[in-house]
């Protein structure tokens, strides 16, 4: 009798109640595709960083990887949500415990019968719950859900730090090359500077060309603090990103980051696969939280159902601890217990409401989070290939700003122009290099966005 309780026991665990989890119809990977045009790719590209050609930047995301402290705290949480699971997961299995006793008695004098009485035990005792409606199974798939969850969570933290490493980078490197650049300009404008003094010096020329001069100069030397500044920035900023202390990362101020051409063009990179936006680590981890809040839906409707324990208990007695494990001491008994919720019934009632309606929440939060998905990924795009283009015009310019300056300077040298308009080329050329090299900039910086936006890592 008892085998064939446990046995149908066993068959009703089987049951499972509420919805399985179904992913929103409006967000299917062919419909995105198609919003996105992407391509036909199969997989994302790895390490997509080290197309930058800069070893330094490589170590530097190496070193981030392995001691960024947002990493740490998203490796905690993966570790919790874990634990959790396994937690969750005994609540479907029996709880099994072994005991001993002694028990010692003795009457007081003013009972008839004071006979004193010794009595021994040891043995188990179990308890189980039967899971007929599937309740803890809900909750072992939410748990499984957020396990999932955090190690996207984790996914996207690597992403989003590599990207903001590649940032810092580019602009300290920016600020360092118009640093350069403008300690170069100041060289050459110190000499211009004395040549016209000495000119106005000798009568040669008047003080318009003298304050132009200065100004010149004065401009480009305002200039360098700023720059120093901005590199002492982003400098401390790579050092809390890659987790270390400033005075340990041992930066060169060389690089060849912005001697080389980008060898991987917007138009060539946009060629994504369909799933894309689904297994994008932030989307990929709303939609698990999605998933396990529908399962604690199931879970609480469960809870609606009569639950079915047992609970059995094996051991010896005897009041002689000689005679405890004679076969004579043997003892058990099982019983099982049925119990339906009845007074907690509207508590049960409100709290599957309450679990409806924070799944809507976390539905919108899915939604939102594929579209913000989307819209980033179409605007990176743009913004790559915009920022490819405007360095193309702003390199054209630089060349012919400077045959312009060429040409001026040998018609000043020969007395055709005043020295006022060699000067204002001079100007614009400090210009238009600056901006070639803000240009450049902007094309590695969009690069960084558009393969953060897509989830590459």
């Amino acid at each position: 009798m008892f085998k064939l309780l446990v046995l149908c026991l066993f068959m009703l665990s089987g049951c499972t109640i509420g919805d399985d989890y179904v992913a929103p119809e409006a967000y299917k990977d062919k419909v995105i595709a198609s919003e996105l045009k992407t391509g036909s790719a199969s997989e994302l590209p790895k390490n997509w960083y080290e197309k930058l050609n800069d070893e330094q930047l490589n170590k530097l995301i190496k070193t981030g990887l392995q001691n960024s402290p947002d990493i740490e705290v998203a490796i905690a949480k993966l570790r919790q949500a874990r634990a959790q699971l396994k937690i969750d997961e005994t609540n479907a299995l029996p709880f099994v415990n072994v005991n001993a006793a002694w028990n010692y008695e003795k009457a007081g004098k003013n009972v008839k019968l004071s006979l004193d009485s010794h009595y021994y035990s040891a043995g188990f005792d179990a308890s189980w719950e039967i899971d007929i409606w599937g309740k803890n199974r809900r909750q072992t798939e939410a748990d499984t859900a957020l396990v999932k969850s955090m190690e996207y969570s984790l996914s996207d933290v690597q992403i989003i730090l590599e990207a903001e490493i590649v940032s810092a980078y580019v602009n300290m490197m920016k600020n360092i090359k118009l640093l350069q650049t403008a300690q170069e300009n100041e060289r050459l404008q110190k000499q211009i500077f004395t040549a016209v003094k000495n000119k106005y010096d000798s009568g040669l020329t008047d003080d318009t060309a003298l304050n132009q001069a200065e100004y010149l100069l004065l401009t480009t030397q305002a200039a360098i603090p700023q720059y120093r500044s901005n590199i002492e920035k982003y400098t401390n900023s790579l050092s809390v990103l890659s987790g270390i202390l400033p005075s340990s990362m041992l930066l060169q101020p060389k690089s060849s980051l912005f001697e080389k051409n980008l060898a991987l063009k917007a138009e060539d990179a946009y060629k994504l696969p369909v799933w894309v936006v689904r297994l994008r680590p932030d989307v990929a981890a709303t939609e698990q939280r999605l998933v396990a809040q529908n399962a604690l839906v199931a879970k609480a409707v469960a809870e609606l159902y009569p639950s079915l324990s047992l609970s059995a208990v094996w051991g010896v007695a005897a009041q002689s601890g000689s005679k405890l494990f004679n076969s004579s001491s043997n003892t058990y008994n099982y019983s099982p217990l049925v119990s339906l919720p009845l007074l907690d019934w509207n508590k049960l009632q409100n709290n599957i409401e309450l679990q409806k309606g924070i799944f809507a929440e976390n539905l919108g939060d899915y939604r939102k989070t594929v579209l913000l998905a989307v819209a980033e990924i179409k605007t990176a795009a743009t913004a790559w290939k915009n920022a490819e283009t405007t360095l193309r015009k702003k390199r054209y310019a630089v060349s012919k700003i400077n045959k312009a300056v060429q040409n001026l300077q040998h018609k000043y040298d020969s007395g055709l122009i005043p020295f006022s308009e060699l000067l204002s080329m001079r100007q614009n050329l400090i210009e238009s290099q600056n901006e070639k090299i803000e240009a450049q900039a902007d094309e590695f910086l969009q690069f960084a966005a558009f393969y953060k936006a897509i989830g590459a890592k």
